[in-house]
């Protein structure tokens, strides 16, 4: 299956260039003038990479990542700026709201193909993975083979004892017909040699009454026979009609058993459709736990071992559960009111100073960033050997977006603001969000 790119730039120059240095590597390349049209591409298609222009009219390149990866649809999407724009500042500020780097327009061809082996969208572990789930959809319908594998044993099931009846009945006919032919047999069979030598002596002085005493008993034979024959003819009647009978009853049991076979099968798919249900609640219930201690203190490390102890305990959970999919670690630093000590280190300010005397607001977008990725060893440790400790099932995906996205809004301006107010919404937006995408669904669970 061929993977898609996404080129969003006003230049027809720019598009035209990376287009064709896409489609070496076999990708099928969509186009899209602007911002807008981008966005309107994405609510019916989901390519697997974009590549984002940041000067563009109307909406610029820095809001159209920030309305994707706000989008739960459309979050998990790789996006690469493709800008004339560079330095480190630009580069952390694409990474702080959600883009996975920076290619400048005069990407040669080997930085391209590298990008795109780093993202999986090209190469062997790609092709690799498209094999197994074209193979798993192929056998199963991806959601509960168990109860696909019993659905087929039910059937099996069923099979074997419609087989086993016919066998019965089979022997039954053919025993049937051997017993009636041993009775005529055993009726029509000659008289012993003994009783013929003992009639010998008595043949020859009375012949004539011999003869006729044996056509007597050739006629009664004959009789006999034609009797035995008829009776193994009314037999066969009877069990010819037993034989239809038998056929229909087996015919009306397999009707019956198809019939309870498709009562099963609905059954099963009501009770596959509940499982589902259950699935998605139980996942909903573990985000929202995840999510109970997101905030973190101004000094503390956001993803150190009090956030570890969380996604420890989240990972066993997932276990259990089967789940199969992306735990997102998305982190978010708060705009302080900072003041400056003595020994040169910032500090939340007295909260009865006013906003307008605090010697700093927030850190710029690249400490943000920084600060956003801060990790204890341990923690690091986790996520880096997730694939081997749960056999690839669990993707952990890291992600700051610095202080761009804030859920709680500051205020428009400062003054007559003290201190305390400020930075009571500053913690609130100092956060570690969990998000979990299932494999299952393909999209995001809550």
């Amino acid at each position: 299956m061929r993977k898609t790119a996404l080129i969003v730039d006003d230049s027809k120059t720019a598009r035209k260039v990376l287009q064709k240095m896409l489609e070496v590597h076999d990708l099928a390349v969509d186009n899209a003038e602007s911002a807008e049209a981008a966005l309107t591409y994405l609510s019916e298609h989901r390519p697997d990479i974009i590549f984002m222009d940041h000067d563009m009219p109307g909406m610029d390149g820095f809001e159209a990542v920030s309305a994707i990866k706000k989008n739960p649809a459309t979050a998990t999407i790789p996006i690469m700026m493709y800008t004339a724009q560079e330095g480190e500042l630009y580069v952390g500020q694409s990474r702080a709201l959600g883009a996975v780097g920076v290619l400048p327009k005069q990407v040669e061809p080997v930085e391209l193909s590298k990008v795109l082996k780093s993202l999986r969208v090209i190469g062997e572990d790609a092709e690799h993975r498209e094999h197994y789930l074209e193979t798993e959809d192929k056998y199963t319908s991806g959601a509960y083979p168990v109860l696909e594998k019993f659905d087929h044993n039910l059937s099996a099931l069923i099979q074997e004892l419609f087989d086993q009846q016919r066998a019965i009945l089979r022997r039954d006919l053919r025993d049937s017909h051997e017993m009636i032919a041993a009775r005529v047999a055993d009726e029509i069979r000659s008289p012993d040699q003994d009783d013929i030598r003992a009639e010998v002596p008595w043949l020859s002085r009375h012949a004539l009454a011999v003869s006729r005493a044996a056509a007597a008993v050739l006629a009664v034979f004959a009789i006999l026979f034609a009797l035995l024959y008829w009776q193994s003819l009314q037999d066969g009647a009877e069990i010819r009609q037993q034989n239809s009978s038998l056929q229909l009853a087996l015919e009306q049991q397999q009707a019956a058993g198809n019939q309870d076979a498709f009562q099963v099968r609905q059954q099963l798919e009501q009770y596959r459709q509940a499982l589902d249900s259950t699935y998605v609640v139980a996942l909903d219930a573990l985000e929202w736990s995840a999510n109970q201690s997101s905030i973190y203190g101004f000094d503390e490390v956001p993803l150190g071992d009090s956030r570890l102890t969380i996604i420890s305990e989240l990972s066993s959970q997932l276990m259990a559960l089967d789940f199969r999919g992306l735990v997102r670690i998305e982190s978010h630093v708060g705009n302080f009111c900072m003041a400056l000590t003595a020994s040169g280190r910032y500090v939340p300010a007295p909260r009865d100073l006013p906003v307008s005397q605090c010697d700093r607001i927030g850190f710029d977008s690249g400490e943000a960033y920084e600060l956003g990725l801060r990790q204890s060893v341990t923690f690091a440790n986790f996520v880096n050997q997730a694939d081997e400790r749960t056999g690839g099932r669990i993707r952990y995906e890291v992600f700051s977006l610095g202080s761009a996205s804030p859920l709680l809004d500051y205020p428009g301006t400062t003054d007559g603001i003290p201190a305390a107010v400020w930075n009571d919404i500053a913690a609130s937006n100092n956060r570690v969000y969990v998000s979990l995408y299932s494999d299952a669904f393909r999209n995001k669970l809550q």
